[in-house]
């Protein structure tokens, strides 16, 4: 048996899946419009993910030494995206509170029978060894859409478990080992589904889905001494990222069509020598296998058995590896970072479409942090791989397939801020980004597809025509979208008793002129926040969040009913308008102890049911309340 042979047959044993709840930091409904990961040389996208919409805040301040990821001023450090959901958004100087407590408990439950179980201990906790683990719970079952008659009494329903186990023990002198696994089972409806051709008086339900995801990493780095003459790390991490079924009840009968199934075996490590005077010179190298396992899908029209309609092919497994040299100068108030990311990608892409062998990008860091003024200029870029674990962060609801693996290229990512004060409670943030990227995905459109199948919305105001199919998330091409951000955020806390924030990003977009910062791409993102504590152990606060002139974009391909999904033709971009999205919310909390507290917050109080992606309406006002206990 080949090496990659064994990789599959060890990954088809896995059957689930993921990771998460690292960290469960204080999280409002303020957050999830407008959420941002700065990662060091790396571009993550602002996103918005539909489950992040009226979920409960985290209330928890867990100790960071739960979490081997090195944190800067700036955000999380992270070089393997997929090994965990996203972080809660943090903005320029955001806080960082550890807590030693070696256990907590949080639950939450509310209208809509939404409910949250958070719950973790450490077993073990000593100046050199961790050991504990970790379980999420969070469901909603209750609320009905009634998009028609047909699905006036389908729900929403959607249970996501997870559970984790971590270690980390320090070899004095040496260096510190992390390890966790974690596993993660999503089961849900496509809530949002109603076929326009049902026939009059017939109830309909929802398509279900099952996802599975599992994760195992081990993480060696060494001692961190000022006078180690090398420093190092290295990590194996794999994760297992699978669908049960790929549904599209409107266009074929889909009794035998399979979810993809992936995984993600990657191998990272490095090395930095430091000498005299704050120079060193480095190297860091990633390597990513990606493995997929199923059989083609191949869909036939109804009523006519044994022609074939359109195929989609199990994905071609690939490979793709980053090596990136660097100098970097780092004394007193400057920090410089010279680099390049050198890729190198085999098989990437479908056949036909392959991603290049070679791609480069530059690796530029520069800050100056001079007592409350604070400077820094990056220009960064490289390759993003579109992987289904990866997809599925920006859509919870997306097609549970892939009809390729051409991941997306960024020649250039840069950006200039300036950060000031805090001056007499002020603190002020300025921010401008440039990002041309190739092969940025067209994705959010799979809920449009279980309903209409290959033929075009209503909403999108095209004449129907039998070369033309609106292929929406199956269009395997992506786009090429280049343009600007410019943003800023102003905080200001003169004492414990008050906090204020305000943020927002404006970003032009029409086309392939544009930002990329999620499917819907607003034109305008903001957030305002006001927190008091009139008394010590009461916190009150409250929150709006914006979304404005979202467009979401796909193609119409031109192509034969009995062209495979993954052929090219000629396209046309073409735009669909989606309302803006805009949350007020409120929360109050009250602590009885350090270790005890309760707290209720009602969100979207102006019960806007404002569809996220096309055929996913939001639920309207959320009132929850809960309990936090730390032991």
């Amino acid at each position: 048996m080949t090496f990659m042979n064994l990789l599959y047959s060890s990954a088809r044993s896995l059957r689930c899946m993921v990771a998460l709840l690292l960290l469960i930091s204080s999280l409002s409904a303020a957050a999830q419009l407008n959420e941002a990961i700065n990662v060091e040389g790396k571009y993550v996208p602002e996103v918005i993910r539909s489950e992040r919409i009226n979920t409960f805040p985290k209330q928890l301040n867990l100790s960071l030494s739960t979490n081997p990821l090195n944190y800067e001023g700036e955000g999380v450090a992270a070089a393997f995206n997929p090994a965990m959901l996203p972080l809660p958004a943090t903005g320029w100087r955001a806080d960082r509170t550890i807590d030693h407590h070696r256990g907590y408990l949080e639950l939450g439950a509310g209208s809509w029978l939404n409910s949250t179980l958070s719950a973790g201990y450490r077993f073990v906790d000593n100046s050199s060894t961790l050991f504990g683990i970790r379980l999420q719970h969070n469901s909603a079952s209750l609320y009905q859409p009634k998009l028609s008659e047909a699905t006036e009494d389908m729900k929403q329903w959607r249970y996501d478990e997870s559970v984790g186990l971590y270690a980390s023990h320090v070899f004095r002198g040496k260096g510190r080992l992390d390890a966790a696994i974690d596993y993660h089972v999503g089961v849900f409806d496509y809530y949002g589904w109603f076929n326009p051709n049902a026939s009059a008086g017939e109830k309909l339900s929802a398509p279900t889905q099952t996802l599975n995801d599992f994760s195992a990493r081990v993480d060696w780095r060494s001692s961190l001494r000022p006078d180690a003459s090398f420093q190092y790390y290295a990590s194996a991490r794999v994760r297992h990222f699978a669908f049960r079924s790929l549904p599209l009840p409107a266009l074929w009968n889909m009794g035998s069509a399979k979810g993809n199934r992936e995984t993600d075996i990657e191998i990272t490590a490095g090395g930095r020598m430091p000498w005299d005077n704050g120079s060193s010179i480095g190297i860091d190298g990633v390597l990513n296998v990606l493995v997929y396992g199923g059989a083609d899908n191949v869909f036939y029209r109804p009523g006519s058995p044994g022609e074939t309609g359109w195929s989609l092919s199990r994905p071609n497994n690939y490979a793709v590896g980053t090596l990136t040299p660097y100098y970097r100068f780092c004394r007193g108030l400057l920090d410089i970072k010279l680099g390049a990311d050198i890729d190198v990608a085999i098989r990437a892409g479908q056949p036909g479409n392959r991603y290049s062998l070679f791609h480069f990008a530059p690796e530029v860091n520069f800050a100056l942090q001079t007592g409350q003024v604070g400077i820094f200029l990056n220009a960064t870029g490289g390759t993003t791989l579109n992987t289904l674990a990866a997809l599925h962060q920006q859509d919870y609801y997306m097609m549970p397939a892939l009809t390729s693996t051409r991941p997306t290229y960024t020649p250039l990512d840069a950006s200039f801020g300036v950060n000031l004060g805090p001056f007499a409670g002020f603190s002020l943030g300025l921010q401008a980004t440039y990002r041309t990227s190739r092969n940025i995905r067209l994705g959010g459109w799979y809920a449009p597809w279980t309903d209409y199948g290959s033929s075009p919305l209503p909403q999108l105001g095209i004449i129907p025509d039998s070369h033309y199919q609106a292929l929406y998330s199956l269009d395997s091409e992506g786009i090429n979208i280049h343009g600007y951000s410019v943003g800023g955020k102003l905080t200001y806390k003169p004492s414990r008793l008050i906090s204020l924030l305000a943020a927002g990003n404006y970003q032009p977009q029409k086309g392939e002129q544009g930002f990329f910062n999620g499917y819907d791409r607003p034109r305008v993102t903001a957030c305002f926040k006001a927190t008091v504590s009139p008394v010590s152990p009461l916190h009150i606060s409250a929150s709006y969040d914006y979304r404005g002139v979202r467009n979401i974009y796909t193609r119409i391909k031109e192509s034969s009913p009995s062209a495979s999904i993954n052929g090219k033709g000629s396209a046309e971009l073409i735009s669909m308008r989606l309302p803006d999205l805009s949350l007020l919310n409120l929360a109050a909390s009250w602590d009885f102890s350090p270790d005890f507290a309760v707290w209720v917050q009602a969100d979207n109080i102006l019960n806007r049911k404002t569809d996220i992606l096309p055929i996913q309406p939001a639920s309207g006002v959320i009132i929850v309340a809960g309990v936090k206990l730390l032991f």
